[in-house]
């Protein structure tokens, strides 16, 4: 599916007429992902990526074990404590479920280490496919690279409309 509406944006705009002098476009697909995942050194960033993630979810199990732990022993002696006790207890309870949940966040959440050490160990790779495909693309005269889900990597500097949209912007005021 993803190939076909990569083909079918390449036959579009291979068709289309206009300042760009469309059919002569030289047109480019390729499969970023693919290309991602056979990346040699992918299967090194992915084993030091669930290294880390291995090591976190550990810490979170300890913690919640701890966390159900304490829960268990309240809920079995809470009649045997004072009722001094038991608010310490709740009290360190709440605590210990304040800590899980900001560790949770801190390592798991959108902005979280996880997510922070992902992009680390990706972004080398994206850049050498970046760089691979401007060079091959200067080489061989593309004017126009697309991931097979139609995201453009890739375009010839000179066909750029970019100056003259910005003159019609800025003329207009």
């Amino acid at each position: 599916m993803r190939r076909l509406s990569a083909l079918c944006l390449a036959c579009l705009l291979a068709a289309l007429p206009g300042a760009a002098r469309s059919a002569d476009l030289k047109v480019g697909v390729l499969d970023v992902q693919g290309l991602f995942q056979n990346y040699e050194g992918y299967a090194e960033a992915l084993k030091i990526f669930n290294k880390d993630l291995e090591a976190w979810q550990a810490q979170k199990k300890q913690m919640l074990d701890e966390l159900l732990a304490a829960r268990e022993n309240f809920s079995v002696q809470r009649l045997m404590m004072t009722p001094e006790t038991q608010q310490e207890r709740q009290a360190e309870i709440a605590q210990m479920e304040g800590e899980l949940y900001q560790f949770e966040q801190e390592k798991f959440g959108p902005e979280g280490e996880a997510a922070r050490r992902n992009m680390e160990l990706s972004e080398p790779i994206y850049e050498k496919i970046r760089q691979a495909v401007k060079q091959i693309a200067e080489e061989d005269g593309y004017d126009l690279v697309f991931d097979v889900n139609g995201v453009l990597v890739y375009w010839r500097p000179e066909i750029s409309l970019d100056a003259r949209v910005a003159a019609v912007i800025n003329a207009k005021g």
